[in-house]
This record gives structure tokens, sequence and C-alpha cells, in this order.
């Protein structure tokens, strides 16, 4: 049985599949077996993955038009190893990604959730990363103290034993599908007393810049948030509790800024910020947002 399972949804990737893949092939960690999903790809994404499949390097599942977490958690389903690492058809993984979450699992098998360091892309060019939390072991505290700055998890980057992702029921479905990654992160975060992370960064993730990409005019967030601090806040200690709170208030000011600059009202955004999570750089937000349009754009050029 391999020690990983990579699990790959993929739809219309054709163009950066082959690299994708290729990195993964050449990790210097050989025990691990490739789970594609294919959601329906009319590019020869399909075809690209067939023949892969012919020569053995992979198991592929064609499921029509399920979304890339119904096909994450469709892998899962199917997996033979004992940790899940999730990758996608648009990112290179440097030559260690998998060898780093072995060593690390060799030295804390008591740990169930492993995230890499990852790093944002343009094309060719490297995008600045943000600083993080410092390599080890982290308690729960300090990882929601982290991510309530930034995402520090990238899905392509985290390694998880399967277990717990069936027990904790998979990446959720829902309307709110771009944020729902973060969603499960965060579940994770507050469910676990420990996890290992690594500041090296191991997965390179091509950024998508444009609209077309992120669909933030429609999703109902506030319900899921609310139900995530509903499940959580009486778990967790008073300083857990308000980095969760700050982490959402930090995510929905970043979908009302982008709003914003589409014109589109973020009356509803703002006041689902929740007083138990408010940090200073989060009323300057405010502020910025209360703004008319002319002068938001004008103040966010500078």
């Amino acid at each position: 049985m391999a020690f990983f399972s990579v699990v790959i949804p993929v739809l219309n990737q054709v163009a950066t599949l082959t690299d994708s893949l290729a990195s993964l092939y050449q990790q210097t960690f050989r025990d691990f077996e490739v789970i594609a999903i294919d959601s329906g790809s009319t590019d020869g994404s399909y075809q690209l993955l067939e023949q892969h499949a012919s020569k053995g390097r992979l198991r592929l599942f064609r499921q029509e038009e399920c979304g890339a977490q119904a096909a994450r958690n469709f892998g899962a389903e199917q997996a033979r190893a004992t940790w899940l690492v999730f990758f996608d058809a648009d990112s290179i993984l440097l030559f260690d990604h998998l060898s780093r979450f072995a060593e690390a699992i060799g030295r804390h098998a008591d740990i169930e959730l492993f995230v890499n360091a990852y790093q944002q892309m343009e094309g060719h060019r490297r995008l600045p990363r943000t600083a993080s939390l410092p390599s080890g072991v982290t308690t729960r505290r300090a990882a929601l103290a982290a991510i309530a700055q930034h995402d520090f998890i990238h899905t392509g980057a985290a390694c998880i034993r399967r277990g717990r992702f069936l027990a904790l029921g998979g990446f959720p479905l829902d309307s709110w599908h771009d944020d729902s990654d973060t969603h499960f992160w965060l579940k994770v975060l507050c469910e676990l007393e420990t996890i290992h992370y690594d500041d090296t960064v191991t997965c390179l993730w091509l950024r998508y810049t444009s609209d077309a990409s992120q669909d933030v005019s429609e999703a109902d967030h506030s319900r899921a948030d609310a139900e995530l601090l509903g499940e959580f806040s009486g778990r967790l200690a008073w300083g857990e509790a308000h980095h969760l709170r700050a982490t959402l208030n930090r995510r929905v000011l970043a979908r009302a800024v982008e709003k914003k600059r589409r014109g589109l009202p973020v009356r509803a955004d703002l006041a689902a910020l929740m007083l138990g999570g408010m940090r200073l750089q989060h009323l300057l937000q405010v502020l910025l947002l209360l703004l008319p349009l002319s002068w938001f754009k004008r103040l966010r050029n500078q």
C-alpha cells in the first residue's frame, strides 16, 4: 500500500497538466499513488490523463461537472493510503514536497495535518511571500493566530490523515465554493490541538487574476461562518475563538474590498463583521469601504 495518495481534480487544464504531472513524477519520495478525477474536460485533458493511466502512472476517474471539491472528496474515498495530499493541475511541486511530508510524519506520528509553505506565481514570476509560522510543531492557538493574518494553508501544499479528512466530512459543497477549501482548513485547525508547519516552499501555485476566477457577488458565506462559530466557539479557549473571529472578519473584508472595486454593494458584508474579532486593520478597511467609490479607488491605487 502506498504511503501517500495524491488526489488531482482536473477540468480543462491541458495547458498546464503536462508540467504539473512531471513535477509530481519527479518527487524524490516515490511511495505514492496518483488519483486523477476529470470533471468533464473538453480540451484534451482527459485524453492526456488516459495516456498516463494506460502507462500505470495514475488511476483515472471521470465525473461530469462535479466541481473540484466534490472531485477531491471522491478521490479521498478511492484512496488506498493513510495520508492524503491534494494537488492541482495548475501547480508545480518542487522535488522535495513529498519527502518533507514523509520526514515530518516520521518524527511526529501523532500529528494529523502537515503543511508546507507555498508561493503564488504570475506567469513565471514568483510573488513575494507573507511571513508565516516558524517550522515545527504548532499549537492550535498559534495556527489560528497565523491564519488570522493571512492564508498560510494552501490546499495544494497540505497533507492530512485520510481518516481525519473523512471523519470531518471532506470539503463542503455549497454555493460559497470559492471559499470552501479555506473553510475546511479552518475547521481542521479548530479540531486539532497541534499541526506541523514547514516554512520551506515546496509548492508553486499559479495565481489567477481575471474576474472570472472569483465569484464574490452571490456566494453566501455568512451562514457557513455562523455554523463554524456555533460548532467550535464553545470548545475553543477565549484567545483561540478570538483568532477564529478575526480570521472570518479578515475574509469578509477581503471579499468586500473586491466587491467594492467592482462597484457592488458591501453593506451586507460590513453587517456580518463580528465585534469580538475586530482589529485595528479591520477598522481601517471598514472606513475605506464606507467612502464613495471614486475615493475608494483613488486611495486603493496610492
